[in-house]
């Protein structure tokens, strides 16, 4: 993950062109050393046009597949497609109401966001914080789930404690296989007292998940927080240290504030269900 203040650095370096942020963060900034790319307008046909559809942002499997039926294979079929011509496309695919979508394809292909760069963003408190997780495989046992969930809500509450805030709402999401006709759910709850707690999360976390899983194999899970207070005061209960419980927190999150996300770990994360490792590799999802 990046750190906030490097995140505006790329993004200041990149939208001061006028150009898309996602486009140069995920195919070049996050592979190069100093975390910074320019898009220059003078190069996009040598260096963004040439590359696969796929790398567009907002791009997955699917729509690589409609962009194939389209006979648009790299970002440049889709730039160099008139406005007019790639909305009549869509229309034909997706329906009447996909105009919207395909000028938001055509502005990523040719590079352009006129959206203006916030420098204050980061001073506003957040109305949310999650994170999500695509599976590198179908996880049909609760202990492979439970393993992944318990991930997600370390990353989330520790987001949580990083920013000084503390939640009082947990929602759970779940995609399950099959992709071309999947199940799932997004469940949201109101957690006692507010807290930035792994463990405690993790058992509203799981509360939820197993209330609405239909037990199919599950591809994607999300844990995310939401209606914050700032981290300051927090209720003291008969049942838990959590002064004892709030000081371990803090010192495994200096630890991996210094030494790296995967430096101290789960035992959990080591089974072969574990991705805890493999996502301290990537940047965004991307290798790094």
């Amino acid at each position: 993950m990046y750190h906030e203040g490097f995140l505006d650095q790329i993004l200041l370096s990149i939208n001061d062109l006028g150009f898309h942020p996602e486009i140069a963060t995920d195919i070049w900034a996050k592979k190069n050393s100093s975390g910074v790319y320019t898009l220059h307008p003078s190069k996009l046909a040598e260096t963004l046009w040439t590359q696969p559809v796929s790398k567009m942002f907002g791009v997955g499997s699917r729509m690589t597949a409609h962009f194939a039926k389209l006979g648009m294979y790299t970002v440049g079929d889709v730039a160099q497609t008139p406005l007019p011509q790639l909305k009549n496309k869509f229309r034909a695919r997706f329906g009447k109401q996909s105009d919207i979508h395909a000028e938001v394809m055509w502005r990523t292909a040719n590079g352009l966001d006129d959206s203006p760069v916030t420098p204050t963003t980061f001073d506003t408190a957040p109305k949310s914080i999650g994170h999500m997780m695509t599976l590198p495989r179908d996880y049909e046992e609760s202990s492979e789930v439970n393993t992944i969930l318990l991930e997600l809500t370390e990353e989330v509450c520790r987001d949580c404690r990083r920013k000084g805030y503390m939640a009082s709402i947990v929602t759970v999401s779940c995609m399950c296989s099959p992709f071309d006709a999947p199940t799932g759910f997004s469940r949201q709850m109101k957690m006692p007292d507010p807290t930035n707690h792994t463990r405690t999360v993790f058992e509203a976390v799981k509360q939820l998940f197993y209330k609405f899983w239909d037990t199919m194999p599950v591809r994607r899970a999300g844990v995310m927080l939401s209606q914050f207070v700032e981290d300051h005061t927090y209720q003291l209960t008969l049942f838990e240290d959590q002064i004892k419980a709030r000081a371990l927190e803090k010192v495994t999150d200096s630890i991996k504030d210094r030494y790296g996300n995967a430096a101290i770990v789960r035992a959990s994360s080591m089974t072969t269900a574990g991705q805890a490792q493999t996502r301290a590799l990537k940047i965004g999802g991307h290798y790094k």
